[in-house]
């Protein structure tokens, strides 16, 4: 899930000068500032804004962009959090601070991470590992890469690279215990919490329930004031790592704890609840309460979706933005600002194009494996015929009448679910055929033309193609529920293996069913 960088508050950590700069008349209304609750954006950004105009220190407005940053972060407006990320960015630049432009550099990684800009991502991220490594040796160096680890972390776990990305945030909980006791912006209490929870997600993504739930709630325990939204990430996760194990009610009873709570008004995190909720009621035979929470789930999921176009819009604008201003500072005039717009133009358009093509061949792609899948349903003694295809090759002398006997318990077995299950292994299946797996290994390679591993995971990849195709809920779900519930121990395996027997990645899939789902409905209507 795509949440808004909540490590974005180290922009408004202060120079250690800061309050000596400030004129004395402003030093109050600063500290009301600090004051002030994350959640009360207007009033911070009234205040800062005010502090801004009336200083000409430019470490100073940094500062306080960064505030102002943090207020937005807090109420998940990722729009309003770019416009004022990349204000920010332009002082660093301009002042030449290298440890602040790395705190601009890491936090658009994780920007452009969250929003799938994977590219631009780690652009900004070898940026700040660069300038990092010029630093100094010390206490601000070490920091700086812990900070820098987690955003990694970050960038590596939004691409679904989760031990990467459980590594990272390893190495960031690490150097940041080294610091413990020192006097710094990022020894804080909510950054270790952050640490610990992203730490915690990361193992169950690695099928670490266990250790999962073990941090999560070490998270919960840190006691931090700066970002109160915090926790609602954390019960989130670890309503996920409840439910992995199979304790629904105890999940059920952490996201209802989260919807109960009155400063709970985050649509992206309250949507994750909902289908979270659902999916627990699914597991747990509730019809009712199921088809209320996928309802609610399937009611505020465009609201997400728009809020995340609107975020990336934004980037693009800010993008461009800085082209424009660049250009028009130039001695080139307004020449070199007229082939940067044509640049940019080109560029998109070129974009456009390639995602254009890409789409259409997984629109083929998946025409193809519909197809595939009818013609299978229609004609189920096909796998009768494919016998006649390998004779040459050297076989076992299997008895006729074993061999005809095994063929027919596979065809039986291929009109169930059994092969969904994750332990399953040629000798276990040897055993319910009451035969030997050299046998078995031998009929299913002459007969099917592949070998067991490789026939076992043909029949769940139809399997679930067939489950998103005649059912739309499943377009709802993650991928990594699709995985398990068609056999798969692990995300990142069944993305492989998906991909090499369709040609397409899974999200590709789902997108085009939901594409044949909707052009289906406006049919029926």
């Amino acid at each position: 899930m795509n949440t808004l960088i909540k490590y974005i508050f180290l922009l408004a950590i202060p120079p250690l000068f800061a309050q000596n700069t400030a004129q004395k008349k402003l030093d109050s209304l600063e500290r009301v500032l600090v004051a002030t609750n994350m959640n009360d954006t207007p009033k911070i950004v009234n205040i800062g804004e005010y502090l801004i105009a009336n200083t000409n220190d430019e470490e100073k407005k940094f500062y306080l962009l960064g505030i102002i940053i943090s207020s937005y972060a807090t109420k998940n407006d990722k729009k309003k959090s770019i416009e004022y990320l990349f204000r920010a960015k332009k002082i660093a630049e301009d002042i030449g601070d290298k440890e602040l432009t790395i705190k601009v550099y890491a936090t658009l990684a994780s920007l452009y991470a969250s929003l799938k800009l994977n590219d631009k991502a780690m652009l900004y991220l070898k940026e700040a590992w660069q300038l990092a490594e010029k630093l100094p040796t010390g206490t601000e160096k070490s920091n700086i890469r812990a900070f820098l680890y987690n955003e990694q972390g970050n960038f590596y776990y939004n691409i679904e690279q989760y031990k990467q990305a459980n590594q990272n945030y390893g190495q960031s909980v690490s150097e940041f215990q080294k610091q413990t006791g020192t006097h710094s912006g990022f020894n804080t209490p909510f950054y270790y919490k952050s640490l610990l929870h992203n730490y915690g997600k990361s193992f169950l993504q690695l099928s670490q329930p266990d250790r999962s739930v073990a941090y999560l709630n070490k998270a919960l325990t840190v006691k931090d004031s700066l970002y109160p939204n915090l926790k609602y990430h954390i019960y989130l996760s670890l309503s996920e790592a409840y439910a992995y194990k199979g304790n629904y009610l105890q999940s059920n009873d952490t996201l209802q704890v989260l919807l109960a709570d009155k400063g709970f008004d985050i649509p992206e995190l309250k949507s994750a609840a909902y289908l979270n909720l659902s999916r627990n009621y699914k597991a747990l035979g509730d019809t009712a309460n199921y088809t209320l929470y996928n309802e609610k789930y399937l009611a505020l999921s465009p609201f997400v979706k728009n809020e995340d176009l609107a975020a990336i819009s934004t980037v693009f604008t800010a993008e461009q933005g800085e082209a424009m201003s660049s250009a028009s500072q130039s001695k080139k005039d307004s020449y070199l600002l007229l082939w940067c717009i044509v640049a940019v133009v080109v560029s998109g358009s070129a974009a456009v194009y390639i995602i254009y093509r890409k789409r259409k061949k997984e629109k083929a792609i998946y025409t193809s494996i519909i197809k595939n899948l009818e013609r299978r349903l229609a004609t189920p003694e096909e796998a009768e015929t494919v016998s006649e295809q390998a004779e040459e090759a050297p076989q076992l002398n299997i008895p006729a009448s074993v061999e005809q006997e095994i063929l027919g318990k596979l065809r039986q077995f291929e009109n169930t679910a059994k092969f969904t299950n994750p332990k399953l292994t040629i000798a276990t299946l040897a055993v319910q055929f009451k035969t030997n797996t050299t046998y078995l290994s031998e009929i299913i390679n002459r007969e099917k033309g592949k070998n067991f591993n490789s026939y076992i995971n043909e029949l769940r990849i139809n399997y679930i193609c067939n489950k998103i195709y005649a059912n739309p809920e499943y377009l709802n779900y993650k991928i990594s529920y699709l995985a398990e519930s068609c056999g798969f121990n692990s995300h990142s395996a069944f993305t492989t293996v998906f991909k090499n027997a369709t040609g397409i990645s899974p999200s590709a899939f789902l997108k085009q069913a939901a594409k044949s789902h909707q052009k289906n409905q406006s049919f029926s209507l």
